[in-house]
């Protein structure tokens, strides 16, 4: 191609991606603005026809602040228990009453009945309708909790069966996604890099991978750490690495020899912040509090949301 023709191509994409002055973000953009990932975004403008980003003359979707604003109601709506498929008439009409049934609760049902059919390829399906069609972060608070509740308490003969289809099949959709929101964070620079550590068990893996999804959706750079690393090392990590901030996650409540000589022999090594997040937080708070009395460690308590917000707020 002509330097001619290059720049004739370059001025129409200019002249097709401006609608308006302000519709210049890119999905990549948008997705760190507000936290919902790219494949989301494009199935509430494809499925749900939620919104109606600009086009480039190469087809490159392109997003308003009034789309931003758009996706924060969305969000909004979700969180208040209303289904992505009854959002549309809400955002339409402002003035119109919220649905009175919570959305999460029949979802959590809904996933609750699935397993229990031992459907593999049901399960799946029913999984990827989920992680395209609703944020992480409400997924993890909303639909993952309270169902990894109610499959505790299920003491029924074939369940360690159904229960272990389900967290394998969520774990590797879940890989999945990460290793796309990866490629998708690699398109711009990093908010900051942190070296997550999570703990043993294959449902907190679940939890800490969904996390992990949910940071580098925001723009963070995120490295992973196996359960298994000593933590007295975790220092030598930081300063090979060259992190910016540890992040501890947990859902569950860690054992007292972790929250003791172990966290704490951690912390005195390190040189940058270490933070707390997850449902430990809120269930050992009181043992935790002793590793944050110095410096800039921190407690993230609140939901996953408030949590992201709080370490996005660290970097700017």
């Amino acid at each position: 191609m002509s330097e001619a023709e290059t720049q004739t191509h370059s001025e129409t994409d200019k002249q097709v991606a401006a609608p308006s002055a302000e519709t210049n973000l890119t999905i990549g953009e948008v997705a760190q603005r507000t936290g919902v990932n790219p494949v989301t975004l494009r199935a509430w403008e494809r499925r749900y026809g939620l919104l109606i980003p600009g086009r480039t003359g190469k087809g490159h979707r392109l997003y308003s602040e009034r789309d931003v604003s758009r996706i924060r109601d969305i969000q909004s709506w979700l969180a208040r228990g209303v289904a992505i498929g009854k959002v549309k008439p809400l955002l339409e009409k402002p003035g119109e009453p919220a649905p009175a049934e919570d959305s999460w609760a029949q979802l959590v049902a809904d996933t609750l009945a699935i397993i229990e059919r031992l459907s593999p390829a049901e399960l799946e399906r029913h999984l990827e309708q989920l992680l395209s069609a609703y944020p992480l972060p409400l997924l993890l608070d909303r639909w993952l909790a309270p169902l990894q509740r109610k499959l505790s308490r299920q003491h029924r003969f074939g369940n360690s069966v159904t229960q272990a289809l389900f967290w394998r099949h969520l774990n590797e959709l879940l890989a999945v996604n990460l290793r796309a929101a990866r490629r998708n964070r690699k398109r711009g620079p990093a908010i900051g890099r942190l070296l997550l550590l999570t703990f043993p068990g294959s449902e907190q893996a679940v939890f800490a991978q969904l996390f992990e999804a949910a940071l580098t959706d925001l723009g963070f750079e995120v490295i992973g750490l196996a359960p298994e690393v000593e933590l007295g090392e975790l220092a030598f990590a930081e300063k090979s690495l060259h992190i910016d901030g540890v992040l501890c996650y947990s859902h569950h409540a860690l054992p007292m020899a972790i929250l003791g000589s172990g966290l704490e022999r951690a912390r005195r090594g390190l040189r940058g912040p270490l933070w707390f997040a997850g449902g430990f937080v809120e269930l050992q708070q009181r043992d935790l509090r002793r590793l944050t009395q110095s410096g800039s460690n921190r407690l993230l308590s609140g939901n996953s949301t408030e949590v992201l917000q709080q370490l996005r707020e660290q970097f700017s």
